[in-house]
């Protein structure tokens, strides 16, 4: 999955990151994404999305977070990020990346409208796993 993809998926640079001195720093490029609710992301570095998400509350929060767990991870603090994925992290360190990010699309149904985020990074994560090898994706599992 290449930033061709993501576009066409209507994903669009929101950040920059990069891991330096076994630090993951997040730069928000666009503050008008970052602090909407209800987002899909997906981490790109090296010309490849990493790790595809989802966030509930605002972005710019969601992210901040990251921040946090996956620099105590590499510095083997506890965190909710795994010393597995934060070995994976740790190779992409000096390395800068983009996020890209939107807001998950609305969609009406018989209980209402409400915003499909969630099942569009289901969808997401699936094609990264059919199409990057496996070793090279930071998400856990297939799924949510």
């Amino acid at each position: 999955m290449n930033a061709t993809d993501l576009r066409r998926y209507g994903l669009f640079p929101v950040a920059r990151f990069r891991i330096q001195d076994r630090k993951l720093q997040i730069e928000f490029t666009n503050l008008k994404i970052t602090e909407l609710p209800e987002c899909i992301y997906a981490f790109f570095i090296g010309g490849k999305v990493v790790r595809i998400g989802s966030s509930k509350a605002r972005l710019k929060y969601r992210l901040r977070n990251y921040e946090r767990h996956i620099t105590h991870a590499l510095n083997g603090r506890k965190s909710p990020t795994p010393a597995q994925e934060a070995r994976k992290w740790k190779k992409l360190a000096g390395r800068p990346g983009a996020i890209y990010a939107r807001q998950g699309t609305e969609v009406k149904t018989r209980l209402g409208k409400f915003r499909a985020y969630m099942d569009e990074e289901s969808i997401l994560i699936g094609k990264l796993f059919r199409e990057e090898p496996r070793d090279q994706i930071l998400n856990r599992n297939k799924h949510r």
